[in-house]
């Protein structure tokens, strides 16, 4: 087996936007049906055989940079191996040929291990010290030495760092299962004005797609709304509900206004023209089955309640619905004991 690990920096990041990570994930399907997601910003895809129809690998390690590219335009460093560690080591050890390149690639064989440092094997500080303490730095030292006496020392931690030393994991690419989703794009050649303009737009693309998995017996449980500006960063928005839904009259209507609350905090007075929008409808599930938790009677509760909440919030309007708050429970006057608080989206 052959893998290909691919790690974006950029998406690794602690306060990095993930939304391309899964769109690029669906690029690389073009590429291999393997394609494992290990974490936000780390993928492994199987490559096996793809030489004979690509080329050269380092060539089937471009077509992939190429792929998801296409969605982000990252730096993403590649490495390629017999297996996921290597792969994933390979990748690691990547360094770009020349500054500011895109992408970097290496390509480890499992004989390359032996001179690398034992630093690079996924071992906690306590294992490291230990090695130290017996002399060992390399991992051709640690792959050298009797198995046996390896687990009587390190025991089964031990036993795996040796195995990853000499090069060998046995562990298994799990494919993942691509997220089916319905997605309907408008391009408007004359640009709407204000982000309320697209409402008659949005409610017939939303009751369009409903339609559509209405006829298969399926319905989204999330809607995510990208609002396209002229010369003004993308606006996005994702609604998520507490169980499936097919009222597409209300997810347009709370989709516009949590676009409409995020456009008071992110645009200026001069609000910029909209020249298109994408809907897409995901987690599609059959509404038939869906089965109440055996053991968390009230798991889902709050969501079932913010769902309702929001419903009639886009009915009545905003500042209507508000919650008492128990500041001073011990405060002589009833009116001074509790306040009350805006409910929100």
């Amino acid at each position: 087996m052959r893998i290909l690990a691919l790690v974006w920096p950029d998406l690794r990041a602690p306060e990095a936007d993930a939304t391309p990570f899964e769109p690029m994930l669906d690029a690389l399907d073009d590429l291999s049906p393997g394609v494992e997601a290990v974490d936000v910003g780390v993928a492994l895809v199987d490559v096996t055989g793809l030489e004979a129809l690509l080329g050269p690998e380092r060539r089937v390690a471009a077509r992939a940079v190429m792929l998801a590219r296409g969605v982000a335009p990252l730096a993403v460093r590649c490495g390629i191996g017999d297996n996921r560690w290597l792969a994933s080591l390979a990748a690691r050890l990547a360094r770009p040929d020349r500054a500011g390149a895109p992408a970097a690639l290496r390509i480890l064989a499992r004989e390359e291990l032996r001179d690398l440092p034992l630093a690079l094997l996924p071992a906690d500080r306590a294992t490291r010290d230990r090695l130290a303490l017996f002399g060992l730095t390399a991992m051709g030292q640690l792959a050298d030495l009797p198995r046996a006496a390896v687990g009587s020392q390190f025991g089964a931690i031990g036993e795996r760092l040796q195995q990853l030393a000499r090069g060998l994991d046995p562990r298994p690419l799990t494919p993942r299962r691509r997220p089916e989703r319905l997605t309907a794009t408008r391009t408007f050649e004359t640009p709407l004005e204000s982000v309320g303009a697209i409402a008659l737009v949005l409610r017939a693309v939303t009751a369009e797609l409903c339609e559509t998995l209405a006829n298969r017996g399926l319905a989204p449980g999330r809607a995510i709304l990208a609002v396209r500006l002229e010369d003004a960063p993308d606006l996005r928005v994702e609604l998520g509900f507490p169980e499936p839904a097919r009222e597409p009259d209300w997810i347009a209507r709370l989709l516009i206004g949590r676009l409409e609350a995020l456009a008071r905090t992110r645009l200026t007075e001069d609000e910029p023209r909209i020249t298109g929008m994408t809907l897409t409808l995901d987690r599609l599930t059959d509404p038939r089955g869906r089965q109440l938790p055996a053991f968390e009677p009230q798991a889902g509760k709050w969501e079932e309640l913010r769902w309702s909440l929001e419903r009639l919030a886009a009915r009545f309007g905003e500042g209507r619905l508000w919650r008492a708050e128990l500041t001073r429970p011990t405060a002589a006057r009833d009116e001074e004991r509790a306040r009350l608080v805006d409910i929100g989206p």
